[in-house]
Order: structure tokens, then sequence, then C-alpha cells
């Protein structure tokens, strides 16, 4: 870095020493003129004492006139070489005025460049001490935030391992998932083919209130990509999805987290930011992860209490409850067989029902208000019925039909009149 020079101090140096290299220079001229001038003089008043003796009395008039006019040349030549000097001398101040003029330029630039330098150093520590705040106060909302995202994420375990129920298990997981994203939903697989929406939060009051919303497995974008390979899929892993409810614009993330039982996939949990920007959400750049967790651990939840249900209405069913309605030939079971009997069958039909409602919530809610819940859902009760009656005795069905009073206390809310035509 050039050292700092002050700019008055500089130019009185620089004025200072042009007055003494113009003193100077006029001081030669002058001299070089008075010497000229005394060897003309001294050479012509030799020639005159030389003509005047040659020529005697009658030619010292024309010798004066003579030397006179060789005066006049010498004085012609003399001025001559003087207007020389003089432009020689004015070349040279006006070089001297011009290095002087490029010195103090120079001068002028490097002390305004040193000046230049210190304001960008000082502009340079403001920028780098404001981006080192920014950095520490997004370091802390980042740490805020992330401790935020860990204690809602052990809050979602925690109130999906409190469900008792297959419903209530995605009830409590698209609650939980809608406070990391801006909008959630699950849908469920219907045949490997179609998805049908369970539940929707975010999507507006009509999608929000009555989901009936159903894609082809090929258009569903990341959710079908989700099913197809039972891994998390994100937007930037699959097609783009445009149906609507789920369309957005372009930059907007979304993920679909695949709900598997049994190895196969059943539901889909699936999320977005939204078509606007949330920069409370948006902050939280690990929510994605965090749904990927909740969805995995309800799958494990919806497995194992699929599982204990259906491995305690087998235990809790005695193995001889067949071999004992045959030989019992029609008599009247023992009253201390029947409670047990009839809870298994109950159970059990409870479990088949359930699976119904979780898997076509949808059209649960459309044959509710259509009151034609047996129709709509035909071929769904008719496969939990063959199921059912294979597992429970005869006797037992003959007493009391467990199967159609889930029905109605599960799918019709215990309203019988909305199952509508029944067989």
């Amino acid at each position: 870095m050039h050292p700092r020079t002050h700019p008055m101090a500089f130019d009185e140096q620089l004025r200072q020493a042009f007055e003494t290299l113009t003193d100077r220079v006029r001081e030669e001229i002058a001299r070089e003129l008075r010497g000229l001038t005394d060897d003309l003089v001294k050479q012509a008043a030799a020639d005159r004492e030389r003509a005047a003796a040659e020529a005697g009395d009658t030619a010292r008039t024309e010798a004066e006139r003579a030397a006179d006019a060789r005066i006049a040349e010498a004085e012609d030549a003399a001025l001559a070489r003087v207007a020389d000097a003089q432009r020689a001398a004015d070349a040279r101040l006006t070089e001297a005025e011009r290095a002087a003029a490029k010195r103090l330029a120079d001068a002028v630039a490097e002390a305004g460049s040193a000046s230049e330098q210190r304001a960008l150093e000082l502009a340079e520590e403001r920028v780098r001490h404001a981006v080192d705040e920014a950095v520490a106060a997004a370091r802390g909302t980042v740490r805020t935030a992330d401790l935020a995202a860990s204690q809602r994420l052990l809050d979602a375990i925690r109130a999906i391992d409190r469900t008792r129920s297959l419903s209530e298990i995605l009830d409590t997981l698209v609650n939980c998932a809608g406070l990391e994203a801006a909008r959630v939903g699950i849908l469920l697989v219907r045949a490997g083919a179609t998805l049908k929406a369970w539940r929707l939060i975010g999507f507006g009051a009509s999608f929000d209130a009555a989901p009936d919303v159903e894609l082809a497995l090929d258009a569903a974008g990341v959710i079908g990509d989700a099913v197809r390979t039972a891994a998390t899929a994100s937007s930037d892993t699959a097609g783009r999805l445009t149906a609507a409810p789920f369309n957005l614009p372009d930059g907007r993330e979304r993920v679909a987290v695949p709900i598997p039982m049994s190895g196969q996939v059943v539901a889909v949990l699936y999320a977005d930011q939204g078509p606007a920007d949330d920069p409370q959400r948006d902050a939280t750049m690990a929510w994605p992860a965090t749904l990927e967790v909740m969805g995995r651990h309800a799958a494990r939840c919806l497995e194992a209490l699929t599982a204990f249900k259906a491995a305690r209405v087998l235990t809790e069913r005695p193995d001889a409850m067949p071999a004992a309605a045959t030989e019992a030939a029609g008599a009247p079971a023992g009253d201390g067989d029947r409670p047990s009997d009839d809870e298994a069958a109950r159970r059990y039909a409870r479990l088949l029902v359930s699976e119904i409602r979780l898997y076509n919530e949808p059209a649960v809610v459309a044959g509710r208000r259509e009151r034609d819940l047996a129709t709509r859902l035909g071929t769904e009760i008719g496969r939990a019925r063959v199921l059912y009656e294979q597992r429970v005795p005869a006797q037992v069905r003959e007493r009391t039909d467990h199967f159609h009073a889930e029905l109605v206390r599960t799918l019709a809310n215990g309203d019988e009149t909305l199952l509508g035509h029944t067989t």
C-alpha cells in the first residue's frame, strides 16, 4: 500500500520547485545574452578602428557604414540566437510544466487510490462483520428450528404409540404430519392400480372435509413411484404430479412416504410445501426426513396392531370348537363356553370390518351420505364375510350374527338404515 500524501503539502512543494527551475533558466538566458552582446561590441570596435586606420579619413565614413552594417548584422544574428534560446527555454519550461503536472496527477491519483483502498478495506470489514452476525443468527435460528422439529417428531411417535385402532393410527399420523408441511394427506392403495384419498389437510375446505379424490397409479407422480418402489419419493426422483389438488408450481418440494404392511404398500403419506411461500416451514429443511420417520413408525404400528388382533382372535377361540360342535349334534352349548366363543367371534368381526373402513374410508363417507353402504362396499363386505364364516363355527354364527352387528356399529355408526339393502 502506498503511503498517504497530504494534498496541500505536495502542491506547495511542487510550486516551489517549479519557481526555482524557472529562475535558473532565466538566469542562464540573461548570462548568454550579456556575453554575446559584449563580444559583438568588442568585435565592432576593433573593426571600426582597423577600418579607420586603413582607409584614412576619406574612407572613415564608408568604413563606419560597413561596420554599422556588420554590427546590425551581428545584432540580428544575436537576436536570432536570443530568440532560439528563448524558444528552447520556453520548450524546457513547457516540458517542466508537463512533468510537474504529471507528477501532480500521479500524486493525486496515488492519494485517491490510497483513500479508495482504505475505504474498500473499511467497507469489506463492515460487510464481513455483517455476514458473521447474519451467519450466527441463522445458525441460532436453524438450531432452534431443529430442536423444535425434533420435539415435534418425538411427540408424534408418542402419540402414534398411544393409538388403539388402525384408523386412529392414520388419523394421528396425518395430524402430526400437518405440523411439518403445508399440505398433507393419506392415500390408500386399491387393487394395486388406483389411489383413493383417505384424509387431506391443507388442500382447502372442500377437499379437507370430504376428500373425494381418486388417482390412477400411473398418473400419480411421486405417490405412484412410492407405491411401486416401496421407498420414499420426492419431486427430484419421480415425474411431476399435476392432478388436482396435488398440482404445484415449479420449485415447490413434495414427498411421498410409503406405508407397507406385510411387504405390500397399502397407503402413502403425501406432503408438500403448498403453492405459496411459507418462510417458517420452508426454513425447516429436514421436514421430508421427519415425515419419513413418522410414516415408517406408523407402518410398524399398523403391522403390529393387525398382527396382535389376529393373534388374539385365533388364540382366544378354542381349537376344539368345531369338534365340540359336531359331537354336540345340535345340543346347546354350555354356558361356560358361550361367552368365550362369542367374544372371539365378535373380535374377529370387528377386525375384518375395521379393515374395510380403513382401506375404503372415502367410500364409507359416501355410503353413509347416500345410505347405500352395503351396495357401495358389496365386494369388500362379501370377502370379509367369507373369512368370518371360515373362522367362526356355525353354532356361534347361528346364535348371533356378530359380523352384521359390527357392520352396523363400525361402518354405519350404529344406524342400520345407512347400510341400505343387505342380503
